[in-house]
Parts: C-alpha cells; structure tokens; sequence
C-alpha cells in the first residue's frame, strides 16, 4: 500500500452574535479539510456555516428545525433584516481575522 496523499476533516463550531444591538445569537456549524500539499506544506479548504443551531433572537429561543427557522428568517426578512447576509458578513469577518490559519496551524503535523 502507497499513501498518495493524507487529509483530515474538522468539524468545527462558533458561536456568534449579529445584527443590530446584537439581537441575533447563533451557533454556527462548519467544516475544514486540511491536507498537507506535495511540497509538505499544509492547506485546507473550509466550508463555513454549514449548519444552524442554538438560535435566539433577543433572547428567545427560535423553534429547532428547517421550517421553523425559514419561517423566523422571512419573518425579518419583513422586517428588513436579512440573516443569510449577515451570515456571510460574519464568515467573511471570520476568514479575515485568520480562521483558516489557526486551524492548519492547530492540527498540522498530526495526521
């Protein structure tokens, strides 16, 4: 047997507040694939905000579930809050503060 390449998925957690006063508080659910490259060097490819959970809206608790959160996002959504944009405000926030690196940094050299 010949080990052509070794790679090692995370899956990782966050918790993160959004919106104004920040009235939204949610758990966000994410993969990483961290691999080392033919020159010995490390890389991963992540998929952030793969998964919802734990969501609260000043304070309460939103039922768990698709339906019951896609009813909640649309109701702000009225409201003029869009939370799939502030999602992606918060992984963008997330990759710049160097997420990407810290998690190569912390399991490189252990597969």
């Amino acid at each position: 047997m010949k080990i052509t390449s070794k790679s090692l998925m995370v899956t990782f957690e966050t918790e993160v507040v959004l919106g104004n006063n920040n009235s939204i508080e949610m758990t966000l659910i994410h993969q990483a694939f961290i691999y080392e490259t033919e020159d010995g060097s490390y890389d991963a490819d992540l998929d952030l905000g793969m998964d919802i959970a734990n969501v609260k809206f000043l304070g309460i608790e939103i039922e768990e579930g698709y339906k019951a959160y896609q009813e909640w996002k649309a109701q702000l959504l009225k409201l003029g809050i869009d939370v799939n944009k502030l999602i992606v405000e918060k992984e963008a926030q997330m990759l710049e503060e160097g997420i990407k690196e810290k998690l190569i940094e912390m399991f490189k050299g252990k597969f």
